[in-house]
């Protein structure tokens, strides 16, 4: 199991001492300053923002060849979600290399999808008149304190994910890795975030594909996509 996280903070930095155990590598959050993270959102989330509505995937999608096709139609989060429309989304996986350690993000119980699971360093929507990389950026640096430049995020693949009949949202999730340091303080927005922790990839992998409950759930092509990334990009380090 994952520490528990620091939760029910006002928004503050925080740093990540590293500690460990015999079979995976943790990190503790501990709270520095009370000074913001300036680029956090003031909501967990905004119902009328407005997302491109795209046509539903084909079933031999494969991730790293094809797009999702646009409808030409825009709606808003509340209505996509509700009626299970496709859209899509962007995932950023932050790996720290040196110690084979994945930053991961709990969830807000404020979240309307998956709310208290542990997740993807940062991910978000992809609003109407954003680009894929705009939306990265921007969800780094809301949920973490993180400002990057576009060429540090590597683009992997493309995932279909029809999960709003698990309580979570039909998208095409464009996925994303990240180069990082566990030692780096952070800066979270509290309202999306409850708090971070740093897992082994090993450890994380095994959870998504049993679908741990503790967890917002990955589908199979996903969790085979991801490990087929990760593993090159260690084995590069």
């Amino acid at each position: 199991e994952l520490p528990p996280p620091t939760s029910h903070l006002p928004p503050c930095y925080f740093s990540i001492r590293k500690y460990s155990r015999s079979d995976s590598i943790y990190r503790e959050i501990h709270r520095d300053t009370m000074e913001a993270n300036p680029h956090a959102l003031d909501t967990a989330q905004d119902p009328n923002e407005v997302f491109e509505i795209m046509e539903p995937p084909p079933n031999n999608f494969d991730p790293y060849v094809d797009a999702p096709v646009s409808t030409g139609t825009f709606t808003s989060r509340g209505v996509c979600h509700e009626q299970g429309l496709w859209h899509c989304s962007v995932h950023i996986w932050i790996v720290d290399t040196a110690s084979s350690s994945i930053l991961l993000q709990k969830r807000s119980m404020k979240k309307d999808t998956f709310p208290g699971r542990w997740d993807i360093s940062s991910a978000g929507h992809v609003e109407k008149g954003k680009s894929l990389l705009e939306t990265a950026q921007c969800e780094l640096a809301e949920e973490l304190g993180i400002t990057v430049d576009t060429g540090d995020l590597k683009f992997a693949f493309i995932i279909p994910a029809e999960q709003t009949p698990l309580g979570g949202c039909n998208a095409f999730e464009h996925v994303y890795f990240l180069h990082g340091n566990s030692e780096t303080s952070l800066s979270l927005g509290v309202e999306e975030v409850s708090g971070v922790s740093w897992v082994l990839a090993s450890k994380l992998l095994a959870a998504l594909a049993k679908g741990d409950d503790n967890y917002a759930p990955r589908t199979e092509q996903y969790c085979r996509a991801m490990r087929s990334f990760l593993e090159k990009m260690l084995n590069s380090h």
